[in-house]
């Protein structure tokens, strides 16, 4: 079995989150032409927001991943969870626990696949009350992400043969 471990940055998410809000923020503007930048931008005073659904993505990849996921034993340290402390469970890290014929080369796409995920549901479930079609568009861009990133882990390196050809 191979071990294929992930780490997505607390800080490097919050900072997707905030460049792609403010792209989308942007260029949001009321019949009467006033800016709606404030309204739709996802910025530092949403911290406790962020890491409530930071928190919610994760639980998501983590199911939907579970077939893979290296399962720890009781011999490790107790986990606590805390959500309202922030200097604890700051990154999403975990590991994979691939078959031996899993294609390394994967690794990357499922990596930037998982964070497309995390970018996009962050930014769906922000939206969701404010522009539920545009939250709609986000969603469904997750779950393409996430769909892609789960059949990048199916992938394997043997081949089988059939009618002659390889594939």
């Amino acid at each position: 079995m191979i071990l294929v471990p992930y780490i997505f940055s607390h800080d490097h998410i919050l900072e997707a989150v905030k460049q792609e809000s403010s792209l989308y923020a942007e260029r949001k503007i009321s019949e009467g032409g006033e800016s709606l930048f404030e309204h739709f931008v996802f910025d530092d005073e949403y911290f406790r927001k962020f890491r409530e659904l930071f928190f919610d993505a994760q639980a998501v990849v983590i199911d939907r991943y579970g077939a893979y996921m290296q399962y720890v034993t009781d011999t490790v340290e107790t986990y606590l969870f805390e959500e309202a402390d922030f200097s604890i469970d700051r990154d999403f890290v975990f590991s994979l626990l691939m078959p031996d014929d899993y294609n390394l080369f994967y690794n990357k796409q499922v990596s930037i696949k998982t964070r497309e995920f995390l970018l996009s549901y962050i930014m769906y479930r922000w939206l969701e009350t404010k522009s539920t079609q545009e939250a709609a568009l986000y969603k469904a861009r997750g779950d393409n992400s996430l769909m892609d990133a789960r059949a990048y882990l199916e992938k394997r390196i043997a081949r089988s043969r059939t009618g002659g050809n390889f594939f």
